[in-house]
Parts: structure tokens; C-alpha cells; sequence
């Protein structure tokens, strides 16, 4: 168990010690002080499982302690302990295709990338191919690629996407969970065929060249197991566009056709059992380490609400230390915007939230690898700790605000699709702020952080970031383009009054939800909320006036 920063932990305490009660704004020089900390080479790029995690996260204890949060991590400290396991191909796959009565062999990492799943060590898996399309279910359109197939210890033959009449977020939720659609409809395994709509995102050449070389993670149970959203699939391949073709002109539905229906809005494609099969051999490399959330508690004022507590999360870990290009150059990735600065903003939060508590109950969580795949937020909306009867009601995450130019408005994606939203609403218009929507919808960003994680469990969730009026769309975009994911992303670049504006925004979001009235929940209707079976709002109406109130 990482528990080893605790001495850290301790000196941090002795460094800060909590503001005046009736000082209410953010102090833009101890956010500083956090960054510059938290993006300091000794961190090492905070990438998770190293030492220079578990030095930022008993950093981030320290500072708990200092603020005077109650732990609310595992035996009463503030580390929730997880463990984590890396998979990788210890041995090239294999794959044999029987087509038209032919056994093709193909070459990993040539013709396929893809193996075993993140379950097992090793196995081999036989079976008949079925076709499902996109594997989708939309009552609401009528379409069911489920419909009449059998996949009950079949593999799954399917493409990449969705029909474009989806809203992007919904669409980014779907492509990205075709796996656990196909595993609950009995799949044992998923083979993935590659058409010029996917290779226009990725060159297979190029996906199969990492598939050779990286590994995919996941976490485990507190039982051992390995968690999978789909517990069925014991294998997943991917196809070349030669093999696909080959695959898929055996068929009664070619490759051209499935080509010229991807082109269609609704992309119609029929699902039927192939007269083929397939035989895939696997041996996995398995590696597990240890790795820590950072979570303080803060108790509400309202004993009527205390088993609904409201979580507040930035994501800890980034991407360490690589290879320079060449001898001397920087090499330690600091992430001071991603997410150094959403760190310092929660801690922040954390102290003016001590001086004035709202209502419910509030935790504040530093989350662990995320940059790996959400792994932390994750384990934690699925383990959050609580006690007996208590759950989370709404989470608001902070993830890599760009603060290098004046923001006139903040998006807050997901707000609308809860009750929460006049209550974010009141608070930006507090700050004097604009609320505007998603710039850049079709990047799926609500499903690509942290809150994704909550939201799968059925909690409400909104990510709040810097938005792109005024000098927002050229700073955001000359971030994007030389910093994000570089050595170069280190504290000089942050606004401290802009990180301190934003630290406030934040605040006044979270005292508002957890001061509401009537429980955080789903709008009736809405995609996730029924999709994660979460509580559904009873009452809808609520003005800007009672949120203000």
C-alpha cells in the first residue's frame, strides 16, 4: 500500500494553515504555491504507480490535514488504496479464420492486432461469427442490431461507429461501449472490422504498431478479480482492411456495402450468422501495483441530508517521464495545467468550504490514473467509502482548465441534463460569467473524463472548464497545440488571478448544488440517466431565484 508520502503529508501540514473565517475569495498565492509544487520536476510527471505519485499524493494528504478535512480514505487515513493491473501481449496473438471452408492464418500485428482481454493470462477461443453492425439498441429509432442473432458463445463481428443523427455525446458513449452491449448479449469474444470511416481517424498500420508494444489496464476488485464491463468477452481482435474485406465478402453483406451504408445518416446494416468462424490463441503478460486516491470529507450542516454527499474530484496522476528526442532534452512531463492546476483548485474549494459548510456532506477526491484509462474515478464511484445507507448524490470534476487568457464564460458539461443546472447556472451569473454550451461537441468530452466514471454508477456529474468567448478559441487552441500532453505544460504558463477566478466559479457551483433543496438528479428522459438507471427529478421547474436563494 502506497502510504509512504505520509511523512511528506506531515511538512505540508506545518507549511499552510486555513484563512481568515470571513475571507471567502480564493488566495491566488496559495494556488500558486500548489502548482508550482505539484508540477515541480521532483514530482517526476506524477505518472501513476510511480514515487512521484505517491510523493504529489501525500502532498495532497498533507494538505487535507492542514485544511482540517476528516479522512476519507481506507483505516482513517486519506488514501483509498487500489490496485491496478497491466495486460499486455507476452506473445504475438493468433488468429486462424475459417472462410468459405479455407483455414486463413493470419499475421499478428500484420493482418490483426488483439488478443486476450484484461481477464485471463492465457487461453484460446473457437467460435462462430455473427455480424451485428454497430451492436446498438435505440428504441427510441427503432433499431435493435441485436434483433433475430444469437450470440450466445459467438463472436461478434461489428464496425466502428454509429449513425450521425445522434447527439455527440450519446455517440461518443456508444461507439465506446459496444463491448459491454455484445458481452451482455452472451459474446465471448468481439472481432472488429476496419473501414475507410475508421482508418480516416487511425491508420490500422499505425493502431496495430502500438498494439505491439503498448499495454491496456485496468483495476481490480477488492476481491482480486479484474473489473471488466464486459465479463463475457475473453477476447477482442481487430481486422485489416484487406482481411476485413475477405472476411466480410464471404458474406451476404460485402464489404463494399458496408462501406456505401456507413455513408448513410441512419447506416443501416443487417445482423446474421456468417458461415464463418474463428480461432484465437492468447498469452498475456500481467503486472499489478498499488495506487492511491486522495480523499478528505467535510460533514454538511443539514442532518436531514447527511447520507447524501456531493463529490468534488480532479484527476492527480499525468504522464511522467519519457524519452527525449535527443540527449539533454526535457524529459519530465509536469502537467501543470493537466492537472496540477485542477488539483490546486479543489484543494482550495476544500478551505473556503471549511469556513462555511454547506448542507450536505462533501468529498473532496484527488484521483489516481486517470490519464491510464479513469481508472481511479472508477474504483471509487464503485467503492466510495460511505457509510451505511449514505451515497453520492453529484459530482462536479475539474479537469485541465486552460488559464492563459481572461475567460468570460465556462462550460459546464452535463449541467442540463440535471436539476442542477439554475443552480450553475446562479453561480456563473454570480461571477459575472456566461454559461455557454459544448464548442466542440463532436470531441464527446463528457464521456472522456473523470465524471464518465460517476455517471456510469447513476450519479448526475458536470466537468467544468474554461470556455472559448473572447481570446478563449486562440488560447485554448495554442494550448492544445504545443502544450497539452508536452514537457513545455509547467506552471510559468498558468494566470494565477485566472486559476483564482476559476477556483471561485467552482466554489460557488459546489455550495450551491450542496445547498439545494431537492436531491440532485436526472431530468426525466435524459439519455444517461436511463441509460445508468439514476434517480430521475420529480420536479423540474426550479428558477434562478430559488437557486439563488
Amino acid at each position: 500500500m502506497l502510504r509512504l508520502p505520509i511523512a511528506i503529508a506531515a511538512i505540508a501540514a506545518l507549511w499552510f494553515s486555513p484563512l481568515a473565517a470571513h475571507d471567502t475569495a480564493s488566495d491566488r498565492a496559495t494556488l500558486e504555491r500548489d502548482v508550482r509544487i505539484l508540477a515541480d520536476d521532483d514530482m517526476e510527471g506524477r505518472e501513476a504507480g510511480t514515487r512521484g505519485y505517491a510523493a504529489a499524493a501525500g502532498y495532497v494528504a498533507g494538505r487535507y490535514a492542514s485544511i482540517g478535512l476528516e479522512p476519507g480514505g481506507d483505516d482513517g487515513t486519506y488514501f483509498q488504496t487500489l490496485t491496478l493491473r497491466t495486460v499486455r501481449d507476452a506473445r504475438p496473438p493468433k488468429l486462424t479464420l475459417t472462410i468459405d471452408g479455407e483455414d486463413v492464418q493470419a499475421e499478428a500485428y500484420v493482418d490483426f492486432y488483439g488478443g486476450g482481454t484484461v481477464l485471463h493470462e492465457e487461453g484460446e477461443v473457437e467460435a462462430e461469427l455473427v455480424f451485428v453492425g454497430y451492436g446498438l439498441q435505440l428504441p427510441e429509432y427503432d433499431r435493435d442490431d441485436f434483433a433475430g442473432v444469437d450470440l450466445k458463445g459467438k463472436i461478434a463481428v461489428r464496425a466502428f461507429g454509429a449513425p450521425s443523427y445522434l447527439n455527440n455525446e450519446e455517440l461518443a458513449h456508444l461507439r465506446s461501449t459496444i463491448a459491454d452491449r455484445v458481452s451482455a448479449q452472451g459474446a465471448i469474444g468481439m472481432i472488429l472490422v476496419w473501414t475507410p470511416k475508421l482508418d480516416q481517424l487511425i491508420a490500422f498500420d499505425m493502431a496495430a504498431q502500438r498494439a505491439s508494444t503498448t499495454s491496456v489496464m485496468t483495476w481490480e476488485r477488492p476481491t482480486g478479480e479484474a473489473y471488466s464491463s464486459a465479463p463475457n468477452l475473453e477476447v477482442r481482435t481487430s481486422l485489416s482492411p484487406s482481411l476485413s474485406r475477405r472476411l466480410m465478402d464471404s458474406s451476404q453483406f460485402t464489404y463494399d456495402a458496408l462501406v456505401a451504408a456507413e455513408q448513410t445518416p441512419g447506416a443501416q446494416m443487417p445482423s446474421f450468422a456468417m458461415n464463418a468462424k474463428a480461432r484465437i490463441t492468447y498469452t498475456n503478460a500481467i503486472e499489478r501495483f498499488a495506487d492511491n486516491n486522495v480523499i478528505g470529507m467535510l460533514p454538511g450542516t443539514d442532518p436531514g441530508l447527511a447520507d447524501q454527499y456531493v463529490v468534488l474530484t480532479g484527476h492527480l496522476d499525468h504522464i511522467g517521464m519519457q524519452d527525449a528526442e535527443e540527449e539533454g532534452d526535457d524529459n519530465t512531463f509536469n502537467g501543470a495545467m493537466d492537472n496540477a492546476s485542477g488539483i490546486a483548485a479543489l484543494l482550495e474549494v476544500a478551505r473556503m468550504m471549511k469556513h462555511n459548510p454547506p448542507r450536505r456532506p462533501l468529498l473532496f477526491v484527488a484521483l489516481a490514473a486517470e490519464e491510464v484509462g479513469l481508472l481511479g474515478s472508477a474504483f471509487h464511484a464503485n467503492y466510495p467509502g460511505l457509510p451505511d445507507g449514505a451515497s453520492l448524490t453529484v459530482n462536479v470534476n475539474l479537469d485541465m482548465p486552460i488559464l492563459t487568457y481572461r475567460f468570460e464564460d465556462v462550460n459546464a458539461f452535463g449541467a442540463e441534463r440535471s436539476n442542477i443546472y439554475p443552480y450553475v447556472e446562479a453561480a456563473v451569473e454570480e461571477m459575472g460569467l456566461a454559461l455557454t454550451p459544448d464548442p466542440n461537441p463532436e470531441q464527446g468530452l463528457f464521456v472522456r473524463s473523470d465524471q464518465y466514471s460517476y455517471i456510469q454508477t447513476g450519479v448526475p456529474a458536470i466537468y467544468l472548464k474554461t470556455g472559448t468567448n473572447g481570446a478563449g478559441a486562440e488560447g485554448q487552441a495554442a494550448f492544445l497545440a504545443r502544450h497539452y500532453h508536452q514537457p513545455s505544460d509547467e506552471a510559468h504558463l498558468v494566470d494565477w488571478e485566472q486559476l483564482g477566478r476559476f477556483t471561485d466559479v467552482n466554489y460557488l457551483i459546489a455550495r450551491n448544488v450542496a445547498n439545494m433543496d431537492a436531491r440532485p438528479a436526472w431530468l426525466p428522459g435524459d439519455f444517461f440517466g436511463e441509460m445508468f438507471d439514476g434517480p430521475v427529478a420529480e420536479a423540474v421547474a426550479e428558477t434562478e431565484s430559488a437557486a439563488r436563494e
